[in-house]
């Protein structure tokens, strides 16, 4: 499907936009009962950093932290990107800013962010992924970003743990130990490089643990394989580990940050998304339900669209054979595109780091032409979006959209 196919097909869907009425500049900030359901927009402006509260995404009114309307958490940061390093859990936040501590958080009744537990691991940490997928209300299940390379071994030691957030202790730790490739490359002068590798995705599928992982050169800093690399190993045990290749592929796309660029969908099959190195070429490989090879059957090439173009957003899966890749909702096992949201927005582009689901519905934050930023609900049923809230215009982005009550 070309773009103007693409166009085309997107203009003529069924779209709800009653609820999309220009809202006037002086729309009345919202007063916030935190004592019912509570939202958060975790926001960046030119000033600092911002959780903004809300009842309804979808009301008609203007979040903003200024006039003590946001919770100002610039404290906590050493830097606004530092969003990237935090993630929300069944309300909680958890940060780990610095490199040294991590912490816990709420949002208290009388709005404001505290500090409720903390852990100092051992050495250099930052948040890295979080495997959703067997987390639970009392276990986080995370890794750092950055594992340990065991030279002798030739290996990187990569820990995975299992945080009790009812007490903020560790329950237990697991080691991923992922091979170094078996050659060295040259950087552009001739000379050997030094590579080490960079975990890039985690997916526990039954009794199987998938690590998209890439090489990043200590020399230049830059990543240096035009190969998708999956390491695969027995779950919990860690036993009979093997990568998997594919040079259709770059990298799982990802590496510092805590979104997800793989999903399962409804039929176990595990999807990854990759880029190819130094360009924007993207595409998606799948390994099948019950399965460790990949799919020599199945890319899903979409070097045609601007994935990520404007936005990071981790992959939602959406139901119904439907997935979230921003800006687009796509069926990935039949390959096709199902919807720009950027169209059914009106030519608003989406902008956050990590969106949100509830009930079946998506919500994401978009900027308009005219530099306003509003919420969206896409209900992947119907294919249809509706705006909601409007956020204050002077912020720079938004980093998680989060249901915290």
């Amino acid at each position: 499907m070309n773009i103007k196919q693409l166009l085309a097909l997107c203009l003529s869907a069924t779209v709800m936009l009653s609820s999309c009425k220009d809202s006037p500049d002086d729309v009345p900030s919202e007063v916030i009962d935190t004592s019912g359901n509570l939202y958060s927009l975790w926001v960046t402006s030119a000033t600092g950093s911002y959780l903004l509260t809300t009842n309804d995404l979808m009301k008609d009114t203007l979040l903003s932290p200024n006039n003590n309307k946001g919770i100002d958490i610039t404290s906590h940061l050493p830097a606004a990107f530092y969003g990237v390093y935090a993630y929300n859990h069944n309300g909680k936040f958890y940060l780990s800013n610095d490199g040294k501590l991590f912490s816990q958080h709420e949002i208290t009744s009388d709005s404001k962010l505290r500090e409720t537990n903390n852990y100092v691991f051992p050495g250099n940490f930052f948040m890295g992924k979080v495997l959703d997928n067997i987390s639970t209300k009392d276990e986080l299940v995370l890794t750092k970003t950055a594992g340990t390379t065991n030279k002798e071994k030739k290996l990187l030691e990569q820990p995975i743990y299992f945080m009790n957030t009812n007490n903020l202790t560790i329950n237990k730790t697991l080691n991923v130990e992922i091979p170094m490739i078996n050659y060295v490359p040259k950087q552009t002068n001739g000379a050997d490089d030094d590579p080490y590798i960079v975990p890039t995705s985690m997916t526990v599928r039954g009794d199987k643990l998938f690590v998209g992982h890439k090489y990043r050169s200590n020399v230049t800093r830059m990543d240096i394989i035009d190969t998708a690399y999956i390491y695969v190993c027995d779950y919990p045990s860690l036993a009979n580990g093997k990568i998997i290749k594919d040079p259709r592929g770059g990298f799982t796309a990802g590496h510092w940050e805590i979104n997800k660029p793989t999903f399962l969908d409804d039929n176990n099959d595990l999807y990854i998304l990759t880029r190819r190195v130094g360009t924007s070429s993207y595409g998606l490989l799948r390994i099948k339900a019950g399965e460790t090879a990949i799919d020599a059957d199945y890319f899903f090439d979409l070097k045609d669209f601007n994935i990520f173009k404007n936005s990071s957003s981790m992959i939602q899966k959406l139901g119904s054979g439907k997935a979230y890749i921003s800006p687009y909702v796509v069926d990935p096992a039949n390959k096709k595109i199902v919807a720009d949201l950027r169209i059914l927005a009106g030519g608003a582009e989406p902008k956050t780091t990590m969106n949100f689901m509830e009930n079946g519905k998506l919500y994401d934050v978009f900027k308009t032409d005219d530099a306003k930023w509003f919420v969206y609900e896409y209900d992947p049923g119907t294919n249809t979006i509706k705006r909601g809230a409007q956020i204050d215009p002077g912020i720079t982005w938004v980093y998680h959209v989060n249901k915290i009550k």
